[in-house]
């Protein structure tokens, strides 16, 4: 990150000489457009040098602008249309109906549920389930991919696009102590 911020330091300062350079072109600056005449006579490089950051920033200014135009567009609310008006739904109230909607199929606080929304109004579901059993897989997969669509939609009248559903075991908390502590010997 340092070496990021190094760089972009040295375009900013070579950017504002260079700036300040073309300006005192432009206009008599006294000092300041005899010295830049003096050091574009001097040195040839300097022109080059120049060049190279304009084309850099050139470069960077379109990445950014392709970033900023082909960026995937995510909601964090829902916009729910009443007969007295419209409802804005947060994504975490999205997520909360999804966990309950869990409460008769697994245990709801081994269980995560993440919702993203595209910008056609359309849900990505996931749901993270954490057994220690793992038995009934299938059917339990099956069921969360049933029982959520169809809370989702009853709720808050939203289709979705996709449900995924990953079970992870239970991580055993293994203690850095040894379980049997020894007794202390006494001679």
């Amino acid at each position: 990150m340092r070496v990021i911020k190094g760089l972009i330091a040295l375009v900013l300062i070579a950017s504002i000489v260079g700036v300040v350079g073309l300006y005192s072109q432009l206009e008599n600056l006294g000092v300041v457009t005899t010295f830049f005449q003096d050091l574009a006579f001097q040195y040839d490089w300097l022109f080059y040098f120049y060049q190279v950051v304009l084309y850099v920033l050139l470069l960077l200014l379109f990445l950014a602008f392709l970033v900023v135009l082909f960026k995937p567009i995510r909601k964090k609310e829902i916009h729910v249309k009443k007969e007295m008006g419209q409802i804005n739904v947060p994504l975490h109230s999205l997520e909360s109906i999804a966990r309950s909607s869990l409460k008769d199929i697994v245990n709801i606080e081994d269980t995560q549920v993440k919702i993203s929304l595209t910008k056609h109004q359309k849900a990505d579901v996931e749901v993270t389930v954490v057994d220690e059993k793992q038995q009934q897989l299938l059917s339990k997969g099956k069921q969360i991919q049933e029982k959520i669509p169809f809370a989702l939609q009853q709720m808050v009248h939203l289709d979705t696009n996709k449900t995924k559903v990953v079970f992870k075991k239970k991580k055993v908390e293994s203690s850095l102590l040894p379980n049997a502590k020894k007794a202390p010997r006494v001679l």
